[in-house]
């Protein structure tokens, strides 16, 4: 097996010997590592395989890009070490038999192919800030390992579902906390979503902002952030993401937007992501700083989220995922307000033009609900467990598209292995979640705690999970100081013309309440 690597600047060499592999040479930047390659596997003239990224570190190299050989190889010298960027890499070599995949991995020095490689390396700042960077690597080194261990059994993804345990903190005067989310199978109960809810300022948009730089690798400030775990950390066995899918349209999010840089960008354009991690929202980089330094962001134009829109359509179409779009969106689209709307255009018709006229002439919220699932069904990954968070949905959406976007969000989960975290404020998300799988966070003072909620939420009445979850007493509402200040002065006859006789039994009986008080 002979390596070329195709240099970024000065001659690059060839072969015409097959089989070879051809390293393109990337710019990307881990935190002043530049290990990236872009791997195209020649068998023949005739028969080629593109195999995504791998990266490949030098030991004793500290910062820039790994020194490759200028002429063709066959093996890496001794100090040097490889990954793949994920599972269907090791794969589609795997599949290529014997004699291609072990001198491929041992001339590439792969840590998953040998361990003794890993072991001599695995200390080494590279290792952690490069190599490990990015979501799904321990899991990818586990999985190809056993793939590549002379098993011909191909390896089994989960279906049964798995728990994840995460230590953060959400402010900086704040303690640590653990918190898990249960995404384990039980019989019939849905699992792929989890709930979390909790007061403005407990924190939970940090949360998910942390979980999420975390469970990618992406978003760490520094190099030193990355190795102190500054955002968190998994305790116990990671999960097993591959895609970090970020789903958030608040003006005021605080989660990590890609596209800083120009290679950011550049990648952005070709796959929609930065090494698995997505995402979906109103905010984009702009070009200004922010005070002391920081990267501003701005509002994403109604222009530009229409071509999010219409990328994300592309990529399903790319990835033959249009017959599954149309069947999560069903759930979507049987809500009253969509049938007024009519969308058989979205399944007769792919002309752009057209449909981002349609796209057009929808309602913010149908507009929200409708680009969120087409993304994520562009974007999880669907060969591995993909984690989608997502930051209170409900804030465009009526209580009634909110259900229906509910169920086809969890028909596009189920489909493609996604599994969700959803910060909410809404009861209607409650009503659809069983109560194992809602998480209440709490703040007092500086202290943040985690409990489970106090009722079963699933198909409770939204009155009651309002009160008892939500916690809307009476001193919570100005309804009740308007009545009692009525009550006072008037009697029920003459509140209840002046509402035109249409009050219902609770404010009724509220009035009534509060005149044998006063009668007393």
């Amino acid at each position: 097996m002979k390596f070329v690597v195709k240099f970024r600047s000065g001659d690059s060499p060839a072969t015409n010997r097959f089989p070879h592999a051809v390293l393109v040479q990337d710019n990307w930047d881990d935190y002043g590592y530049k290990t990236t390659f872009q791997v195209t596997l020649h068998i023949s003239a005739d028969e080629s395989y593109d195999l995504g990224s791998i990266k490949i570190i030098e030991q004793g190299r500290t910062s820039g890009y790994t020194e490759m050989p200028k002429r063709s190889f066959t093996e890496l010298p001794a100090g040097y070490a490889s990954l793949g960027a994920d599972l269907d890499y090791y794969e589609t070599i795997y599949k290529l038999g014997r004699d291609v995949f072990e001198p491929y991995f041992r001339g590439l020095c792969d840590v998953a192919f040998n361990d003794e490689i890993k072991a001599n390396v695995e200390d080494s700042e590279a290792y952690q800030v490069s190599l490990m960077r990015f979501s799904g690597a321990k899991r990818t080194i586990i999985d190809a390992a056993r793939l590549l261990s002379a098993s011909t059994q191909p390896i089994k993804r989960r279906s049964a579902g798995f728990k994840v345990k995460f230590k953060t903190r959400v402010a900086r005067d704040s303690n640590s906390f653990t918190i898990d989310f249960d995404f384990q199978r039980r019989g019939r109960l849905p699992n792929r979503i989890n709930a979390l809810i909790g007061y403005n300022g407990t924190g939970k948009t940090r949360l998910l902002s942390n979980l999420a730089i975390v469970a990618s690798g992406y978003g760490y400030g520094t190099k030193r952030d990355l190795l102190d775990n500054a955002a968190g950390r998994f305790v116990g066995r990671a999960p097993p993401f591959k895609t970090v899918v970020v789903v958030s349209y608040s003006a005021f999010d605080t989660f990590v937007i890609p596209g800083r840089t120009e290679q950011e960008k550049e990648r952005l354009q070709e796959s929609g992501e930065i090494f698995g991690y997505v995402y979906c929202g109103l905010r984009e980089p702009s070009g200004d700083d922010g005070p002391n330094g920081e990267q501003a962001y701005r509002l994403r134009t109604p222009a530009e989220i229409e071509a999010e829109f219409l990328s994300a359509l592309a990529r399903v179409r790319e990835a033959d995922r249009l017959e599954g779009l149309l069947e999560v969106l069903k759930p979507l689209l049987r809500d009253p307000s969509f049938q007024r709307i009519g969308l058989t255009q979205l399944y007769a018709n792919q002309n752009d033009e057209e449909l981002g006229e349609l796209f057009r002439g929808l309602s913010s919220g149908h507009k929200v609900a409708l680009k969120i699932v087409a993304e994520l069904t562009a974007h999880i990954s669907g060969s591995e467990p993909t984690l989608v968070l997502i930051d209170e949905p409900e804030t465009h959406l009526h209580p009634p598209l909110l259900a229906a976007f509910l169920k086809s969000m969890r028909a596009c989960l189920e489909a493609f292995d996604g599994y969700a975290i959803i910060a909410t404020h809404s009861p209607v998300v409650l009503q659809e979640t069983p109560s194992k799988f809602v998480r209440v966070l709490r703040r007092a003072t500086d202290q943040n705690t985690v409990v489970a909620p106090s009722l079963e939420t699933f198909a409770e009445s939204i009155g009651v999970i309002t009160q008892q979850i939500f916690n809307l007493g009476d001193s919570s509402t100005d309804w009740h100081e308007t009545l009692s200040a009525l009550a006072r002065r008037s009697t029920l006859d003459e509140i209840e013309e002046a509402f035109g006789r249409k009050l219902g039994f609770a404010a009724r009986s509220y009035i009534l309440s509060i005149r044998d008080e006063i009668e007393e």
